[in-house]
């Protein structure tokens, strides 16, 4: 099979990632490095690992079809609403169920980035490992590597379920073989265990920020456990995080999405030491600087208002696309602190003193017409401030919709909701632990315990601490409820819910797209109702 990337291809991404790193930019003969630099020595394994993060990043890049990629499984979740474009087509599953044209498309870059991820980290891998002399350096590098093909295997598992495996990385020998059999998941999930377990070996709890530290190895690992059922390995892994002393759930909610800008775990204040992993954009970074979209997406487009205009404290430029829907919103408490301008935003203020309207003050609510209006909705409705840039940060224009603001992709806070679900699995509803875990994270948002844990309070806790995390599709197929939970809750009532109509329940997964098809045997199976 043509696989995603050829060896030339690579060799040259990875001479080039060399060119642009930090530590290379000493006048050096970029032309006489060889193979046997970058696999066999920790520095050029290390320059392969930044072409290879970087990789790993682009899903977010700030270019308008790519943006769309990043917010798709949010958008199609039971907490969205979605109101127009093409996102709303995905959300509303008007697309995104045919292998064939546009949907294919999108869905073959969905397929070909987890595949070209892994198709790097077979080449580091498998070639560093023939090294003669692999240092204790050399295998913490290799570990990132094992642990970014570990992830990219079990989101493409989790999304198209008939995907294969393999680890050898493409070859001019190999480049055109076609694979006929898709891989069970004992296989996949044994592959993905094999390179957590190696890497557990290796890593430190905290490593350089924006790579990959043990921390977020045992924490895939909880996660894939659950998947399989072995409730006891995922109360293993996520309380070897917990108790690891390295991490802690921060005090308030407001600090846990402060200080985005900065390096993880990060400078806000406190310290975000409730970071396990987060991608670096910000300029610093090696291989950073690059822009994203996100919180453009879900941010409402308050400034559009007459007396309003794009700040800071509201989030800035937003296109008022995604958005919670009204069944989310209704799971919080009067009193949630996720609520209350942490997590997300519901109440908007005049901040435009000369172009107030007639009878508004500044500072005064800006409050919706009493008769619903499309219009109004996509001004107004409260938005998700996870994805915002770091309010202090003075290179950061509010009247600019992209951002390099870093953001996370795994959390303490969802170790905890792990552990207490798995705890509540092997010893029942008011298991000690299960209920000491899960208060936790509703302690810290300002409500009261809970007294029974059951799947039902697992999902309405993982909505408010988790929502727009990206994680909310995969827990719904995890726990088998996808289909249920979009029929009931997808949209909002009488308002962009075509979802709850178009829902079936083979949409629980993607169909593979046509153009990956083409390339397999004629008998590679496709995901069954497509």
């Amino acid at each position: 099979m043509k696989k995603f990337i050829n060896v030339k291809l690579l060799l040259i991404t990875i001479l080039i990632q060399l060119s642009c790193s930090k530590e290379f930019l000493d006048e050096t003969a970029y032309t006489d490095v060889t193979l046997d630099y970058i696999y066999t020595t920790p520095e050029g394994l290390d320059a392969a690992l930044v072409g290879l993060y970087q990789v790993h990043r682009s899903l977010y890049n700030s270019n308008f079809g790519e943006s769309q990629r990043a917010i798709i499984m949010p958008a199609k979740s039971d907490l969205a609403v979605v109101r127009a474009g093409q996102i709303a087509l995905w959300a509303q599953l008007r697309w995104g169920h045919s292998p064939d044209g546009y949907q294919g498309t999108l869905l073959h870059a969905f397929w070909k980035h987890h595949y070209k991820v892994i198709d790097r980290a077979n080449a580091i891998i498998k070639n560093a490992e023939l090294s003669d002399n692999i240092s204790d350096e050399m295998r913490i590098l290799l570990s990132e590597a094992k642990v970014l093909r570990a992830e990219a295997y079990f989101t493409l598992y989790r999304m198209f379920n008939n995907i294969y495996v393999t680890t050898e990385p493409t070859s001019p020998e190999n480049a055109f073989e076609k694979i006929s059999k898709k891989s069970e998941p004992i296989e996949i999930f044994n592959q993905i265990k094999s390179d957590l377990e190696y890497a557990e070996t290796y890593l430190q709890w905290i490593n350089t920020p924006g790579r990959v530290n043990l921390a977020m190895a045992k924490h895939i690992f909880a996660k894939i456990s659950m998947w399989e059922g072995n409730w006891q390995v995922a109360v293993e892994k996520s309380e070897d995080i917990i108790n690891s002393g390295a991490y802690s759930l921060l005090v308030h909610p407001k600090y846990v999405f402060d200080g985005i800008n900065n390096y993880g775990p990060r400078s806000a204040s406190p310290k975000n030491n409730e970071t396990i992993f987060n991608l670096q954009f910000s300029n610093p970074t090696i291989g950073g600087g690059i822009k994203t979209l996100i919180n453009w997406n879900y941010t409402t487009n308050y400034g559009t208002i007459r007396g309003a205009k794009y700040d800071r404290a509201f989030g800035g430029k937003g296109a008022g696309w995604v958005y919670p829907n009204q069944y989310l919103l209704n799971l919080y408490e009067s009193n949630d602190r996720r609520i209350d301008n942490t997590y997300f935003r519901t109440k908007y203020y005049y901040n435009d003193k000369p172009n107030l309207p007639s009878g508004k003050n500044l500072g005064d609510e800006i409050t919706t017409p009493p008769k619903f209006t499309a219009n109004w909705y996509q001004r107004i409705h409260p938005s998700c401030l996870k994805y915002n840039p770091n309010k202090n940060d003075l290179n950061w224009d509010p009247e600019v919709g992209v951002s390099q603001a870093n953001f996370i992709i795994y959390r303490l806070a969802e170790t905890y909701l792990i552990a207490s679900e798995a705890h509540m699995r092997l010893n029942g509803n008011t298991d000690s632990n299960a209920l000491s875990y899960i208060n936790a994270i509703r302690s810290r948002a300002g409500v009261g315990d809970v007294s029974e844990v059951n799947q039902n309070i697992i999902l309405d806790e993982r909505a408010r601490e988790l929502s727009f995390e990206g994680q909310r599709w995969y827990t719904l197929k995890r726990m088998g409820v996808l289909y249920e939970r979009i029929t009931q809750h997808a949209g909002n009532d009488n308002y962009k819910n075509a979802a709850r109509e178009n829902m079936k329940p083979h949409y629980v997964n993607f169909p593979i797209p046509r153009t990956q098809l083409d390339l397999m045997s004629p008998d590679y199976p496709q995901n069954d109702g497509y």
